[in-house]
């Protein structure tokens, strides 16, 4: 929240809840933040943080201030841009999950306050990961912890490889972080899928319910209405999840269709196989300053329109910075202009990130529409 970027609708702020928690009071304080500082549009990353959207110049120390307050955001600036730490978002909640990813989180951020980290890439990203109905398995980090019943495991980017007790832990992952390049970082895969509806615990009774606002984006609204569903239907704790998920924890089975009922009424995606689920599409124009094209808008146009058996996921950018995903995607389409009607005009490309699509484009100008027909051709023919 330190480093706020400029947009077409404003300066966007991000938000790393520790340990990608909020407390339902935490989320309505950040629903009245949004809507007092900005224009009340929220967003969940693909990694499970937050931006606050059109966040006006005047209100920066102001929101920074509510935000410590919050316990949203720790004082030190330098620390803040290294707290990349993603947590199994159930810890706490799934029986299953083995260890404990949260005391071990904890430890590690403590670790990285100390001034011997000063020095460390502010691009730092790690991964705490105990398994369970929703693991972080495919989620790739610099520093990667797996923790098992009778120990932990801890493999850096390089391929480096150990096996601690747990309390060893923190200080060896930020001894094999400090030999890595981080800027020879190979390409992110594409994410999975959002989970979305109810994820049951085996031989339980409960479970956690995942929600998906649309693309992770919401209004505000909608941040107080999840508060409230979390408090009415689980823990009264928001877990962000990889994906653009929230989760809703200790939810009865008995009760899981309700909730679904009243999620959807409040916009959120609850079923796993809604075609939007497998499209990534950043805000694009006309609130992204250098959008070239509604790349947003047209996602859930395209999302539509495609068949049951094209390949996702597909990456929708409103240009070729390629912000909600950089790396390669199964399909890639890159704006590269708007028609008069003000739909996008993009550049497609297969296996593809979008800054090689202008140099390997298999296909160039496509509409939305001729997007689609292209790939359910695809699908069916080969």
């Amino acid at each position: 929240m330190f480093s706020p970027m400029r947009a077409g609708d404003g300066w966007l702020v991000r938000i790393k809840p520790p340990a990608q928690r909020l407390t339902a009071a935490s989320a309505r304080q950040l629903a009245g933040m949004a809507a007092r500082w900005g224009n009340g549009a929220i967003e969940i990353t693909t990694r499970a943080s937050l931006q606050l959207r059109g966040i006006r110049e005047a209100a920066f120390a102001d929101l920074a201030a509510a935000m410590r307050a919050a316990g949203l955001a720790s004082d030190d600036p330098a620390l803040e841009q290294r707290r990349n730490i993603l947590v199994s978002p159930l810890a706490g909640d799934d029986p299953t999950i083995a260890g404990d990813p949260l005391a071990l989180a904890g430890a590690l951020g403590r670790h990285l306050a100390d001034p011997a980290c000063a020095g460390l890439s502010q691009k730092f990203s790690a991964v705490i990961d105990g398994g369970g109905v929703l693991s972080l398995a495919g989620f790739r980090a610099d520093i990667r912890i797996t923790l098992r019943e009778d120990g932990v495991d801890i493999a850096a980017l390089d391929g480096t490889r150990c096996t601690c007790r747990a309390e060893e832990a923190p200080a060896i992952a930020l001894a094999l972080a400090a030999a890595l390049t981080f800027e020879a970082r190979p390409p992110a895969p594409p994410p999975p899928p959002p989970p979305a509806g109810f994820l049951p615990y085996p031989q339980q009774t409960r479970g956690a319910f995942a929600l998906v606002p649309p693309f992770g984006a919401m209004r505000a609204p909608m941040l107080a209405a999840l508060a409230d569903l979390s408090e009415a239907f689980g823990d009264g704790l928001l877990r962000l999840a990889p994906g653009r998920a929230a989760l809703i924890g200790s939810v009865s089975m008995a009760r899981a269709a309700a909730l679904a009922q009243a999620a959807q009424a409040a916009g959120f995606i609850t079923d796993a196989t809604a075609p939007s689920l497998g499209l990534i599409a950043c805000i694009g124009a006309p609130d992204c300053a250098g959008g070239d094209a509604p790349s947003r808008a047209d996602a859930a146009a395209l999302a539509a329109l495609l068949d049951d058996g094209v390949v996702r996921p597909i990456h929708v950018s409103g240009c070729a910075k390629g912000c909600a995903h950089v790396g390669p995607a199964p399909v890639t389409l890159t704006g590269v202009g708007r028609r008069a009607d003000g739909r996008g005009l993009y550049d497609l490309a297969f296996d593809a990130s979008t800054d090689r699509v202008g140099l390997q484009a298999d296909h160039r100008l496509l509409s939305i529409a001729d997007a689609a027909a292209l790939l359910n051709r695809r699908a069916t023919h080969g």
